[in-house]
Formats: structure tokens, sequence, C-alpha cells
């Protein structure tokens, strides 16, 4: 009997010590954990067709590596994307892959984040928490975007990590890099201002936990507070040099990318007018600072103008679809982590706070509830639900070594049930249906999947042609919202564009990448006569007609009859036509020009 009883449990020993040698080794596997979740970003990055969002903005760093002109416009967020991306576009050339490199970098870059935390941390959670980050469906989904969000809050995380070090280490050095982080998350997106607030709160809700527990003590509440204070001015004296370098070391970030730049730009002075005269500076400070101030005010000053119920509804469903398993072991971690232990530890503590205030700010804030919103209540919650999660692990490996099968089995139960789900929700939002209406990822303006195809046609055709590549038709002035007639295209050089330019998206995106010249008209007759020339177009583009509109406004009927020779196609700007915002697109290709022939 206990032959067979010592040979039972040799398979279970083996594996208990095999997890626990993994976990001993946290940097390693942190390592491998963060080139998995590059490969994972990188993989078919440029296979989905851009989102307007996307669309638009990377046109407007593609404009801005041509003219070198750029001032701060808040309706394209911060400059970070715009000018980071004119230089990749001048290195590796514009393409969808090109235009959110960056933004994949940096996801796949995040789980690196956890060990700047592995002093506050177990091994096995600095693991999980470096899995969380690298695993979420929501982060792998617009790591893969080109939008703000993620480079938002995967700055904020490291700024903070970076401040905990500084605080840990005492060393200058890891402050300055957490500033610098800081710094950077405020040139990508307004909301960084929500940030400090959720920090502050935060931090006086430790605060407040330590005067509880000294107040415990014989030394009352009055000294207790006395006591911290004392504490807090003599660490401010000790760094004050530091401190006052870093507030220089922001702001020298901050100008750096909000200074407008070029001769033609319409603020002054600009970035190039200061290098040649020094003398400029304040004045170019005062434009970067309080002039982008007054521009955010002005475009996003307003906040949500929605009922709060409504706003949090919308921004549910992702939360749901992408962060369930997330929500649930944050929770668990920071009540485990609260209670069950000696005391609560700060840096779970904080990141919990963080992302519960932030779960509920968002819905008071946000001018728009899209999905990517979301994404500032995952970041901070990552910590407490690594907590959590590890905790499971821990139950699992102790259940082992204690011959607990019931608990050792339901702890396995548990993680296969979390990697399964957010395994297969990953796979399904990010690269099965990374464009349909049925995936609550997906915001509404991202364009159909069946344009990609004929998109290679149109590059093929336009780069087989001499003279005007792309006509567009349509400008009925009874309709607003079939304006593809552009009297005056040089006003799309900067934003914001005006009508006729938005609803080009994202065709204006990729026709800029392709070298396309085009035109555009709003008389059918031009469109005749343009197509039975010697020198015809290669490509036409117009509205197709809709059923969910019982308007008239010009669209491809119009025209068609004109069309002998060219290949018609019918693609979607937006995911479906709503009402009268038309989302169908027709696009003429040249039989001939499209083939090669």
């Amino acid at each position: 009997m206990s032959t067979e009883s010592s040979r039972s449990t040799i398979p279970t020993a083996a594996v208990r010590d095999r997890l626990a040698s993994v976990v001993a080794r946290p940097r390693l596997v942190v390592a491998i954990v963060t080139l998995a979740a590059l490969a994972v970003r990188l993989f078919g990055l440029g296979a989905r067709v851009a989102h307007q969002d996307e669309a638009r903005v990377a046109f407007w760093a593609y404009r801005y590596m041509e003219s070198g002109v750029y001032w701060y416009r808040p309706i394209v967020h911060g400059p970070f994307l715009t000018i980071v991306d004119s230089h990749v576009f001048s290195v590796l050339g514009a393409s969808d892959f090109t235009m959110r490199l960056v933004v994949a970098v940096v996801g796949g870059l995040l789980p690196l984040t956890a060990l700047l935390f592995r002093r506050r941390l177990r091994n096995g959670e600095t693991i999980a928490l470096a899995l969380v980050l690298a695993a979420n469906p929501i982060l792998l989904y617009y790591s893969r975007f080109y939008r703000n969000d993620l480079l938002l809050a995967g700055f904020m995380l490291v700024a903070f990590g970076f401040f905990v070090r500084a605080y840990d280490d005492d060393r200058a050095a890891f402050l300055h890099l957490g500033v610098a982080a800081f710094a950077l998350a405020f040139t990508t997106k307004e909301n960084a201002l929500v940030y400090p607030v959720t920090w502050a709160g935060a931090t006086l809700l430790l605060w407040d936990h330590r005067l509880f527990l000294d107040r415990a003590g014989e030394r009352g509440l009055r000294n207790a507070i006395w006591e911290r204070t004392r504490r807090t001015g003599r660490w401010l004296r000790g760094w004050w040099l530091h401190l006052a370098l870093a507030v220089v070391e922001f702001f020298a970030i901050f100008v750096f990318f909000y200074a407008p730049r070029g001769e033609a730009a319409r603020p002054e002075p600009t970035l190039g007018a200061t290098l040649a005269d020094p003398t400029l500076l304040p004045d170019l400070v005062g434009e970067a600072v309080l002039g982008s101030w007054n521009a955010f005010l002005g475009q996003w000053g307003s906040g949500n103008q929605e009922s709060y119920l409504s706003t949090a509804g919308a921004l549910w469903p992702p939360l749901e679809t992408g962060a369930l398993a997330l929500l649930a072991l944050a929770v668990v971690g920071f009540v485990a982590d609260r209670y069950a232990g000696e005391h609560p530890r700060d840096a779970v503590a904080f990141g919990a706070y963080w992302g519960f205030a932030s779960a509920l700010g968002y819905p008071v804030i946000v001018d728009n509830p899209f999905p990517w919103e979301v994404i500032h209540v995952i970041v901070p919650l990552a910590l407490p639900a690594a907590i959590g999660l590890a905790l499971v692990g821990r139950v699992g490996l102790a259940s082992l070594a204690d011959r607990d099968t019931i608990s050792a089995v339901a702890a396995a139960l548990v993680l296969l049930a979390v990697a399964g789900q957010v395994g297969v929700t990953a796979y399904d939002t990010s690269f099965a249906e990374p464009q349909s209406p049925d995936n609550e990822l997906v915001q509404y303006a991202q364009s159909g999947s069946e344009m990609k195809p004929l998109l290679g046609d149109v590059r093929r055709a336009v780069g087989a042609n001499d003279g005007t590549d792309v006509l567009y038709y349509g400008d009925d002035p009874d309709f607003d919202g079939d304006e593809l007639y552009a009297p005056n295209p040089g006003s799309h050089d900067t934003p914001i564009a005006g009508d006729e330019w938005f609803e080009r998206l994202p065709f204006a995106w990729y026709l800029e990448a392709y070298g396309a010249e085009t035109n555009s008209t709003d008389r059918p007759a031009t469109v005749r006569g343009a197509v039975s020339s010697g020198d015809r177009p290669p490509v036409v583009i117009a509205f197709s007609e809709s059923a969910a509109c019982n308007e008239e406004y010009d669209n491809a009927t119009d025209i068609d009859r004109f069309l002998d020779g060219y290949e018609r196609h019918v693609v979607d700007r937006f995911l479906y036509d709503s009402g009268c915002t038309i989302s169908s697109m027709a696009v003429y290709v040249d039989e001939d020009q499209a083939t090669g022939a």
C-alpha cells in the first residue's frame, strides 16, 4: 500500500516542482511572454482595412511627412502619432502595417512593465501581470489599431511603474524615466488629464488607510497626521532638486511635441523659427502650452452630453466581451490582497482604486462612448487581476502539495476556463472577425473586409496610369452626406478638412499612400467626357444607391451607363448603411488597368 501511494505522488510532485522552477525565474518568463505578445500583434497587422479614424490620422501624418507643417488640432488628438508615424512612413513607406506599427510595438512591449513592480509582487504575480497585459482581448485588438488610447494607458502604466521603482530603490533615474513616460502620455490624447486626478484620489485613499492604521495605536489621529506629514516633507526636501528638474523635463517634452512646425503653420512661433532665434522660446512655450489648452477646451471641454446610464450601458458590451475574466479576477485580487494578507499592498490597492474610479468616471467625461475607451479601465485593473490570477495558481499548487485533489482540480478548471475564454475571444475579435458588426470591439466607422482585394486592383491601376488616376463624383446641394466633389482640394492638406474629404474616407488614406492624382465633379456629363477621352481615369468612385434612405442624392446610377469597360465593385465605408448615412460606395476600376493588360 505504502509503495503504491508513494508512486502515485511522483507525477504530482514533478509537476509541482517544474511549475515552481518556472515561477522562480520571472524575468525570463516575462521576456518570453513579451516576445509572444509582440509576435501576435505583428502577425497580419496590415490585413484589416483601415477604420475611418485610422485613415484620417494616417492621411495627415503622411501629409506632415511631405509638407513639414503641423500644429495641434484636438480633433486629431495629440501630436505623438502624427509626428512619429511621419518618420516611420519616410523610412518604411506608408501602408496599413507601418501605420499601426508603433502602437503594436508599444502594446507588445507592455508586459515588460510587470518587472517594474517585482519588488511589490510575488514572482508568480509578476508573471501573471505580464500574461494579463499580453493576452487581454481588448488590449490585443487595440494594439493592432492606429489610435492613441493604448499608447496613453500604456505610457501611464510605465510612468507609474517607474515612480514606484524610484521610491523603492531611492534612485532618481527611475523618477526621470517615469516623467518621460508621463509626458509622452500627454502627447497622445486629451484624457491624459484624467490620470493625475485618479492618481490623486488613489493616493488620498492610501494615505487615509495609513492614518486609519496609525490612529489605532497610542499616538492618536492628530499625532498620526503630523507624523505622516513630517515624513512626506522630509522626503520632498531630499528630492526637491530632482523634482524641479522633473517639471522642466515634462514641459520640455510637452513643448517639443506640441510646438507648431513649418512656415505655413497657422500659430506662431514655430519650432524651426525658435531654434533659429532662441529669444522666441517664451512665446513658443506659451503657444504650445496655453494655446493647446485653449484649443482643447474649445473641442472637448464640454464632456459627455448624454445621460450617465446610457453612456455606461454603451461601454459595458465591450467590457463584457473582452474583459469579463479580468474584471472578476480584479475583484478577487483586490479583496484577497486587502483582507487575506498581513496588510494591503499599496501598488495593488492603487491599481484597483485607479481602475474602479475610471470605470465610474468615464461615462461622465467621454464625448462618445466608443469601445476603445474601456482600455483606460482595463490597464490599471490588470494589477489586481494579476493578484487574483496568481492566487488561483497558488491554491492549485498548494492543493497538489496537500494531495487535495478536489481543490487542485477546481483551480485547474478555473485557470483553463479563463485561458479558454480569453484565448477564444482574442482570436475571434482580432483575427477571425476583426471587421464584423457582431464584434463588440468593432466601432461603426470600420470599413468592410471586402475592400482589401479591391484596393489591390486600385493600386495596380494607379501605378500603371499617367494623369488623373481617380475621379470622384457627387454632391447634391439638397442632400447632406454625398459630398465627394471638392471645389477646393487644397483644404484637405491640414485638419480640419471639409465635409467633401470626410466622405472620401478611408479611400483618401489609401490613395494618398499610392501617390494617386485625384479629381472630382458633381456633373454626370463631366464623368462621361472624362471616361470617353483618351486619358480616362482608371478609377471612378461614387456613392452607391441605398434602400435605407428615401431621399434623392448623387449616386452611381447617374453615371453607370457611361462606364463601359469598367468593373463595378460595391463596398462599405462604414459597417452598414444607417438611414441616410450612406455606407455603400461604388468603385469602378478600368478592367485593362486593374489586370495590367
